[in-house]
């Protein structure tokens, strides 16, 4: 249930490093390693193959608010502090260990050459801990059958999770950072951070905090150590998280990131969205297996009486508990609405996003860059897309290996205060099909990964209907029970318009597809799932590329203009090979279905393609 849900499907690799690391039980001598600040113990001493010998302290360590957190931190033998930090945050459901090793290849995956083994050996502490509210941090573990509820130390305070709040859960890793700058272990001055998922979009959050506290009232302070002292964020690096919590988790399909040739970025929470049903499901039910979810006295935090809201459906606009939903979530969990920080407060950002990612897709980075680029032009952001992340991504080793080879590049360069040479924007195709490689495209700018564009006009319209649920074509995309690439035999499900293209030549699709079509609504409230495949006449297969959905409203008999953006994908689209677009009202489990009955009459449908030719 954890590595299925919280990582969907970065697999365990078997961990070479661990049979030729040599790993003991805490130093004999002192000498070896600086002595284990903070109250921890030492737990281990590594000498992985290959890399640095380092000493693992740990311990729990009571936050700004007094809750208890599991800590460890890997300090380098023979290291004098300071020395730079490096705060790795997990993502939802896992614990401390999430980028922990006893070798620098650390899974062969995201922690391949990123993880405490491999930091330690680079000189770096490292700083991993588990997030508030899960396992030993006053949240569950079945396995040791520790839980909060027999935890005196998690009582009469807010130990439970937030989310990935500001507040809270970005406040507990500036919190402990500055306790190890006040215990002489850190610098202050190059403290990086790193996460996957959950921990991404905290990335993300740190690195527009403007090196400011967010105390539990809302108030901002200057980030400082507990004793005083001034602490500078010098680097963010987050791993397919998100920028926008809501418009990840429910989707109005009205977000944009304004290239090539996408509509303007428009309201993403009125109307209000599709939810992602299964991940939601999934999510909630990993949460509820390690996690300490508040009680509803706790409004700013209300994670079960969320998820029941969300859940209950259309009309979303009579229940006023949705729009404080959005409220938190946007206010508090969601980088993009930070304000932009100004040249002095600017942190460099590296950000690792997957094209075959359905819970944080690219354009949560994209739509990021646009912004920052928009309000600051040359802002120090650069980006890296591949098939990575959570399911269906395959998480190839040779990809990850290029991100996190190009990523430690970066840092070195970032934190000796010199010119980054990596690309702006890097990105590598996948390869699902026969045929098909993984090539590598570069630009200053995410929307000249693209040379031309193909576009695609039809004359005929279709009808659907949300009396048509999903039928076996949705279940078989359904990211929490399927994994990889999705390909199957040619077909539709029942009730689905479709429209199949052939393109003019080869190329690959590098970046977001965009969909016009005008659409007469009977209902009010409707939702419109897309999903792009790519078609192989001569062994009569499909695979599935990328995906999208959009919230229409309106009055019954309406007609609409309806412009979207799907997510981005580096695609090639080979020799004889075409394009189908389907359109459906019904994709569940993927997107919840509407409780209130419509149909669209769809007209005038023009798909258009950034595409990177030779």
């Amino acid at each position: 249930m954890k590595r299925s849900l919280h990582r969907l499907l970065i697999s365990c690799a078997a961990m070479t490093a661990v049979a030729a690391a040599t790993l003991t039980g805490p130093p004999a001598s002192a000498a070896a390693a600086p002595p284990c600040p903070l109250g921890l113990t030492a737990t281990a001493h590594v000498t992985p193959s290959g890399g640095g010998s380092y000493t693992v302290c740990s311990g729990r360590v009571p936050s700004f608010d007094g809750t208890p957190l599991d800590v460890d931190v890997s300090l380098p033998d023979g290291a004098s502090g300071p020395l730079p930090l490096m705060a790795m945050l997990g993502g939802w459901g896992s614990s401390k260990t999430a980028f922990e090793s006893t070798g620098p290849e650390g899974n062969g995956q995201n922690t391949w050459h990123w993880n405490n083994a491999w930091f330690a050996s680079q000189g770096y502490a490292v700083l991993n801990y588990t997030a508030r509210g899960f396992y030993r941090s006053c949240g569950q573990d079945p396995s040791s059958g520790y839980t909060y509820a027999s935890d005196p130390a998690c009582s009469h305070r807010a130990s439970w999770t937030h989310l990935a709040d500001r507040r809270w859960e970005v406040h507990d890793t500036q919190y402990l950072t500055g306790l190890l700058v006040d215990a002489g272990i850190a610098s202050p001055t190059k403290v990086a951070v790193t996460g996957d998922s959950y921990g991404g979009g905290q990335s993300w959050l740190l690195a527009m905090s403007q090196d400011q506290v967010m105390q539990p009232d809302g108030t901002l302070v200057p980030w400082t150590s507990p004793r005083g002292v001034p602490i500078r964020l010098a680097a963010a690096i987050p791993q397919y998280g998100w920028s926008d919590l809501g418009q990840a988790l429910v989707d109005n399909g009205r977000g944009s990131d304004g290239t090539s040739g996408a509509p303007p970025d428009g309201p993403r929470e009125n109307p209000v969205g599709v939810a992602k049903e299964s991940y939601l499901d999934g999510l909630y039910a990993l949460g509820q297996q390690h996690a300490q979810y508040a009680g509803p006295q706790d409004t700013t935090a209300d994670i079960p009486g969320w998820y029941a809201a969300i859940n209950a459906g259309e009309p979303y606009e009579a229940n006023p508990t949705v729009d404080e939903i959005f409220r938190q979530l946007r206010t508090y969990r969601s980088a993009y609405y930070a304000p932009v920080p100004s040249a002095s407060a600017q942190v460099p950002v590296f950000s690792v996003q997957g094209t075959t990612d359905p819970l944080f897709p690219g354009v949560q980075t994209t739509q990021m860059i646009s912004r920052l680029r928009a309000a600051r032009p040359g802002y120090p952001v650069w980006a890296f897309f591949g098939d990575l992340g959570h399911s269906y991504a395959n998480n190839p080793h040779a990809v990850w290996a290029a991100a996190n080879d190009q990523a430690n590049a970066w840092l070195t360069q970032v934190l000796a205060k010199a010119a980054p040479s990596a690309p702006k924007t890097t990105m590598i195709t996948t390869a699902c099909e026969p045929g098909q490689s993984a090539d590598t495209l570069t630009a200053d700018y995410y929307g000249q990964l693209a040379n031309g564009r193909w576009s695609f006009t039809s004359k005929a319209s279709a009808t659907t209907t949300s009396a048509t649920p999903g039928g076996p074509e949705s279940a078989a995309l359904d990211p929490i029970v399927n994994s990889g690439c999705r390909s199957m035999s040619v077909q539709s499900d029942p009730g689905v318009a479709s429209w199949t293209f052939t393109p003019p030549s080869d190329g690959s699709l590098a970046g977001s597809p965009v969909v016009h079509l005008t659409a007469s609504l009977q209902g009010s409230n409707a939702e419109l799932a897309a999903r792009l495949f790519d078609v192989d006449p001569a062994n009569g297969t499909q695979t599935l590329i990328t995906r999208a959905v959009y919230r229409i409203t309106g009055t019954p008999g309406q007609s609409l203009p309806v412009a979207f953006q799907m997510w981005p994908a580096g695609w090639q689209v080979q020799s004889g090979h075409q394009l189908k677009l389907e359109l459906s009202q019904g994709d569940s489990p993927t997107w919840r279905p509407d409780n209130e009955a419509s149909s669209l009459s769809l007209s005038g449908l023009q798909l258009t393609l950034p595409v990177r030719t030779s």
